[in-house]
């Protein structure tokens, strides 16, 4: 009758370990299966730019650094913007169509991105590497991509030589 019980206490322990360890990996599973858009979603007031009549022609990009793990590293740029204030350097008159559209984005992408804390982007990035979140305004998706960062360079200035 002792080894009765025994075996079932033993059977019930072994039932409620394995019973824990599936609760776990499911909820493991539901919050690391979830997607750019999906983690984006609460945090991004894309909806709010519907009523604006161009926001589907700006495609803006956010560049940022993460950690292996996909925890965002440093701080956020918004690639249209960044580009054009390098190219101010070199010419003051420097535009971007739909620039204020592009800086109003700017601050909506950068508020939402404020309010996450990692990505599911598990990527080892080189120093000259980030990730490039695309954020489509007018259908609420955020898509993503490595790329190599590259400052915009100076223009050449045309050497006038005196022929004679």
């Amino acid at each position: 009758m002792s080894f009765l019980i025994f075996k079932n206490f033993i059977f019930s322990i072994y039932l409620g370990i394995l019973i824990s360890t599936f609760s776990v990996f499911a909820v493991l599973g539901e919050t690391s299966n979830k997607s750019l858009t999906e983690i984006f979603k609460p945090h991004w007031p894309y909806e709010a730019f519907w009523a604006i009549p161009l926001i589907d022609q700006i495609k803006p990009r956010l560049a940022l650094k993460t950690a292996s793990d996909g925890r965002i590293v440093g701080r956020s740029r918004c690639v249209e913007i960044d580009n054009l204030e390098q190219r101010r350097l070199y010419n003051k008159l420097a535009k971007m169509n739909n620039e204020q559209l592009h800086r109003v984005a700017c601050k909506a992408m950068k508020l939402a991105i404020r309010e996450i804390d990692y990505l599911p982007i598990f990527e080892k990035l080189d120093p000259d590497e980030e990730i490039l979140l695309k954020f489509n305004f007018s259908k609420g998706i955020v898509s993503s991509s490595k790329s190599i960062y590259v400052p915009v360079q100076p223009p050449k200035e045309e050497i006038n030589e005196d022929s004679e």
